[in-house]
């Protein structure tokens, strides 16, 4: 009895016969890093997001997903850039948590374009509370006091092409397809890819206020097939945004989102299923919110000058007014 629940156990966590291993976003165009560790520096500065999701509301035991990412670029060095990520499903009695570290390194092509190379590595920690199932079989003990674990080494690696109106993203997650080694039987990590497009198009050349993003995402993990969705966004004054997204035989999700004083983001975004799965669910809730903090530009030289400048005509000023306060004196006492 036992070797077949771990058996069942492992092709439920691993996904080598029922498809996907990784949590799917539909905010993913706000946080890329999740998806691409070369993402980390097309922001100069420090990004710190949390997100959120809850798959399949009104089920018992549904999916659940919390993650927590941040990336910054060095100061003297702003072509590169560190960032970490810590993310955490959980599904009924299977519970995933995964760690990682990444670096990315970007270079100017030409005067506009843009590509960044990232890669990550890290952990995938398994856990399957036993105690918590709800057995035909009551009496079994080994039921009602185990939790199984199984560990695996990750890595994951990206390239990520940009502008300001262009960008174009490849990345493979779990690019090692560890083995994960429970108490008499194995499961595999497996490889998954992600392609994602798209472009900024602006409708008011003069003021430039309202902006149209189209993008798509495809991703790819074998043996389940290839998945591709579409997403649009309106965008006004790079602060109110609402838009939409299509994710091909699965749902449909619509989406909005603020910006703040350019430094904190809200978005939220609702799925629903276009299968027979929406007999029964009430949809997905995600939600996301980013914290970022600008990096300081460097100064030129020629900025320095003028800095220096500055500060000499003020020392000047300030002398001939002390000199002038002491006449006043010297004149008020005569």
């Amino acid at each position: 009895m036992r070797t077949k629940l771990y058996i069942a156990f492992c092709l439920l966590c691993f996904g080598s016969v029922l498809g996907q291993q990784q949590t799917l976003f539909t905010n993913i165009i706000l946080n890329q890093y999740l998806y691409n560790p070369a993402y980390a520096g097309v922001y100069k500065g420090i990004e710190v997001s949390a997100n959120y999701r809850q798959q399949w509301a009104g089920f018992e035991d549904a999916p659940q997903t919390a993650i927590a990412s941040a990336y910054g670029t060095f100061k003297k060095k702003p072509n590169m850039a560190i960032g970490a990520i810590v993310i955490n499903d959980r599904s009924g009695l299977i519970g995933r948590t995964s760690v990682h570290a990444s670096y990315s390194y970007h270079v100017r092509l030409g005067k506009k374009m843009n590509l960044g190379f990232g890669l990550s590595g890290g952990g995938v920690s398994y856990n399957v509370k036993m105690y918590n199932a709800k057995p035909y079989d009551t009496d079994d003990d080994y039921l009602k006091s185990n939790i199984l674990n199984a560990n695996a080494i990750d890595a994951n690696a990206g390239l990520y092409l940009y502008s300001k109106s262009f960008f174009f993203g490849f990345s493979g997650q779990q690019i090692p397809s560890a083995k994960i080694q429970w108490s008499n039987s194995m499961g595999r990590l497996t490889t998954h890819y992600y392609a994602f497009t798209g472009v900024n198009i602006t409708l008011d050349k003069k003021k430039k206020e309202w902006v149209v993003q189209p993008s798509v995402l495809a991703r790819f993990n074998s043996p389940a097939p290839y998945q591709i969705e579409g997403n649009l966004r309106v965008i006004y004054k790079n602060a109110f945004w609402i838009g939409g997204n299509y994710r091909v035989g699965a749902s449909a999700s619509g989406m909005f989102g603020c910006t703040i004083s350019k430094m904190v983001t809200f978005a939220y975004s609702y799925d629903y299923a276009t299968t027979s799965l929406q007999k029964y669910s009430n949809g997905s809730h995600e939600l996301l919110l980013t914290l970022s903090i600008a990096s300081k530009k460097a100064k030129k030289a020629s900025d320095k000058v003028i800095d220096a400048d500055e500060e000499e005509f003020n020392t000047i000023d300030n002398s001939i007014k002390t000199n002038l306060k002491n006449k006043k004196k010297d004149e008020e006492k005569k």
